[in-house]
């Protein structure tokens, strides 16, 4: 199996866009992405045809990572991972910091370095250089320039980079406005967002065809010796044999691992979706609702207005149906949520809180997390929300939260049958979870 991984020097170097065109360019690719994003897998289906894995070294432990990229690149030509912000960029300054560089060690993939070449010259060798010496464990086997003007400039900053580092340059993205993706306040737009998906992808493929040195990034991603890794979850095999679990999933609600589903399909789960914004009611005869994150504020109205599906998730709860919930979803069980505009939509009304969204990104509330449950269980997880609870009546707290700062705070909310709060929580990071979620499966 070939893999290669794409890093950029920053956010915002142009490595998604790279990503994005070498993945519409080569055929039967396994595509991954670094970190926590859910926006960017998304795209990877769209260009690829296949289901984009999270690889992430806080969540997982190196045996996790490595069996979760091993398994998901199993008869696939070449397996494709987008990085996240600069290559080096962690938590801390420590080079085992969780970053982009640190999963490419774990995982000893060849690295393409994106550099944005706007507005330099020679500087950029020394760039390249500086890079390629901070880690030398960090295979850094090529670069690509981006937003770059014309080929002329092109050749010039490649002798200059080739010159002064003995790193291949493997071509330039030019500078096109249409070539990215539009953004909004929680990041890129979503991929089912864009129109006409098929003709983006051949502007990506012909992009990659004309401007990069497809075969030479092909001999690069060299294969490697195989992991042999078991399932890190292998006593939960089939254990819930029979049992269905629903999954919300539509334009509010999309924002799930993929290795969370595996999980939950390698322990026996049919799982089957529906959708809160158009569907009437949950599908009949399941075992366990799943609720993930997403827009819900975007679609507040569409959501408020199905009051048949509010009642249906209610009366699934009073039924004894466990119901977990993070982030979108856990909102979508709260009394409500106060758009920016200051108007109120009610949702199921499970939770007695009521949330609002704000304008700027709750830093208090954001990134990786440990979580320790009230039942014991510790687990890793993320925040990254623009909501916040503006009123609560709800007690009792179960998740205990602390970030590797040490900043600790409480979350988390379990009614009954009900577990729901603002971390999206990896399954792999502890496959206990997945089963106490069914402990109470009639």
């Amino acid at each position: 199996m070939r893999k290669i991984l794409i890093a950029g020097t920053m956010s915002g170097s142009g490595k998604t866009t790279v990503s994005s065109i070498i993945m519409s360019a080569f055929a039967n690719v396994a595509p991954f992405k670094i970190g926590p994003d859910y926006i960017d897998p998304g795209y990877h289906r769209l260009f690829t045809g296949n289901a984009s894995y999270n690889l992430d070294s806080f969540m997982f432990d190196e045996n996790t990572l490595k069996y979760i990229f091993e398994e998901n690149s199993k008869g696939k030509d070449i397996a494709v991972i987008e990085g996240v912000m600069g290559l080096y960029d962690g938590i801390n300054h420590t080079k085992d910091n969780f970053s982009t560089a640190h999963t490419a060690r774990i995982l000893d993939v060849p690295v393409i370095l994106v550099v944005n070449a706007k507005g330099i010259s020679t500087s950029i060798a020394a760039e390249v250089l500086g890079f390629s010496g901070f880690d030398k464990d960090v295979n850094i086997a090529g670069v690509i320039l981006n937003n770059v003007s014309g080929e002329k400039l092109y050749l010039s900053l490649k002798e200059a980079v080739e010159a002064y580092t003995g790193i291949e340059c493997l071509g330039y993205i030019p500078k096109d406005e249409n070539i990215g993706v539009e953004s909004r306040h929680l990041g890129l737009k979503q991929a089912f967002e864009v129109e006409d998906s098929a003709k983006r992808k051949e502007f990506l493929k012909d992009i990659g065809e004309k401007y990069l040195n497809l075969k030479r990034i092909y001999e690069i991603a060299e294969s490697s010796e195989e992991y042999n890794i078991k399932n890190p979850a292998e006593e939960l095999k089939n254990i819930f044999r029979g049992k269905r679990a629903a999954v919300a999933r539509d334009k509010a609600f999309s924002f799930y691992y993929e290795s969370n589903f595996d999980m939950m399909k390698y322990a026996g789960l049919e799982l089957v979706e529906f959708s809160p914004v158009y569907d009437s009611k949950v599908p009949e005869n399941v075992d366990f609702i799943y609720l993930g994150g997403g827009y819900p504020e975007l679609y507040a109205k569409e959501l408020a207005e199905n009051t048949e599906m509010k009642k249906s998730i209610t009366a699934a709860h009073k039924a004894g149906i466990p119901i977990y919930a993070e982030c979108g979803g856990f909102i979508y069980l709260t009394d409500g949520l106060k758009n920016t505009d200051g108007k109120f939509y009610e949702f199921c009304g499970i939770f007695d809180i009521k949330t609002a969204m704000r304008k700027k990104l709750n830093m208090g509330r954001f990134g990786y997390i440990n979580i320790n449950m009230e039942n014991g269980i510790k687990i890793r997880g993320h925040e990254f929300h623009y909501s916040e609870i503006f009123e609560n009546n709800e007690k009792q707290c179960f998740y205990n939260i602390k970030k590797e700062n040490g900043r600790e705070w409480e979350c988390g909310y379990k009614k009954n049958n009900t577990l729901a709060g603002y971390p999206h929580i990896a399954f792999y990071s502890e496959p206990e979870f997945l089963k106490f979620l069914f402990e109470q499966v009639p």
